[in-house]
């Protein structure tokens, strides 16, 4: 049940994360848009100022539409990743964080005449620290870094801008670049430690309330189910607005009180405890409880009477054959009351229709009764 708890968790990590990649991508879309607003106002700007000095066409095609055309396709192959089912989600993270790397190559390479520019390619590396992997903030980090020395060294989009070996300021503002992406970098991945850390304690924390909600709810003794439990099986019973149907079946161990008095409570206890294996061994699609004492409950869920009460008869023949203790010749029988739930009947009033139909059984002693439309009548065992 733990593996069980710790896959849930981690299952609902994993959603936070796709939640995250999808605004991964969004963010990549938003930052084009908003940097094509900005160039277009740039562009106004610098032609009232009369500073551009190629033709207009020229301009609004180098600045505008081509980075535009770039940048849209690396969002169009984004979107088709993170919307195909046969990519499993590391992959897709991946290649999101490496195409908003692109996006940023394509910015910087326009706009590199602003060596401040350079210092876009820190926000793919930001946003994998969500994800929490060392190995993709170093892919993503290693690649940017790739993008940047290609721009700088090899591209040049603006006439304006300066080689980078042009002077001694232009080499040492990119080493300066590097080193802050770098030392950008080491933080994400402590912040990442951390982060991690904090997951598994958390984790953890989870493991232990889930713990401690299962003892609440088990029987120590017997190993099923609680009184508690069956509450709660009542409460979802009754706001199941299916068509499935439910029987309740209680169980009262024959002479129980002689058996403890004539083997010793120990004993008794170690009789409880082989009921209980029993049940959990005939369960199926039914869920056992202890109801207290000697009583027991099973709740069977979409099941017809006939198979149940086969089952309460293997129940039965299976506790006859235990060995009692101490070569007694006492007889290990129980008695059995069955009752249907319906909608217009509450949890409370099944539970007393299967008391009824117990209480009629246990006056003959290893017998099931079944409590129907207000009669309770006995099944004859075969």
């Amino acid at each position: 049940m733990d593996n069980l708890n710790i896959i849930e968790i981690k299952n609902e990590y994993k959603r936070i994360d796709f939640d995250w990649l999808r605004l991964h991508l969004k963010t990549s879309m938003w930052l084009v848009i908003f940097s094509l607003v900005i160039e277009f106002i740039m562009g106004y700007i610098l032609y009232i100022m009369g500073e551009i000095h190629i033709t207009i066409f020229l301009y609004i095609l180098k600045y505008l539409i081509a980075p535009f055309i770039l940048n849209s396709l690396f969002i169009i192959i984004g979107y088709n990743v993170t919307n195909s089912p046969r990519l499993n989600q590391n992959f897709k993270m991946h290649i999101i964080s490496l195409l908003f790397a692109g996006i940023c190559f394509v910015l910087f390479s326009v706009h590199g005449i602003f060596s401040f520019v350079g210092m876009i390619f820190i926000i793919p590396i930001l946003f994998t620290i969500v994800y929490g992997n060392y190995w993709l903030t170093t892919i993503t980090t290693f690649f940017s870094l790739f993008l940047y020395v290609i721009s700088e060294f090899f591209i040049t989009w603006d006439p304006d801008k300066l080689n980078i070996l042009s002077s001694n300021i232009e080499l040492a503002n990119f080493s300066i670049s590097v080193i802050i992406m770098l030392v950008f970098y080491a933080i994400t991945l402590v912040v990442i430690r951390f982060e991690r850390s904090k997951n598994a304690v958390s984790i953890q924390k989870e493991l232990d309330r889930y713990e401690l909600r299962h003892r609440l709810r088990k029987d120590e003794l017997t190993g099923i189910n609680n009184k508690t439990a069956l509450r709660d099986a009542f409460k979802k019973m009754e706001e199941d607005e299916s068509s499935e149907s439910y029987y309740l079946g209680m169980i009262d161990l024959d002479d129980f009180k002689m058996l403890n008095d004539t083997l010793g409570h120990h004993n008794g206890d170690i009789i409880l405890a082989k009921f209980g294996e029993i049940l959990k061994r005939n369960k199926n699609n039914a869920n056992p409880f202890r109801f207290g004492g000697d009583e027991f409950c099973i709740l069977f869920k979409n099941q017809n009477l006939e198979a149940i009460i086969q089952k309460c008869e293997k129940i039965q023949r299976e506790f006859e054959e235990i060995d009692i203790i101490d070569g007694t010749s006492l007889k290990l029988t129980a008695s059995f009351g069955i009752a249907q739930y319906t909608n217009n009947i509450s949890a409370t009033q099944l539970l007393k229709n299967a008391d009824a139909a117990l209480y009629k059984a246990k006056s003959e002693k290893n017998t099931i009764y079944i409590y129907d439309d207000e009669k309770i009548s006995s099944y004859q065992k075969k």
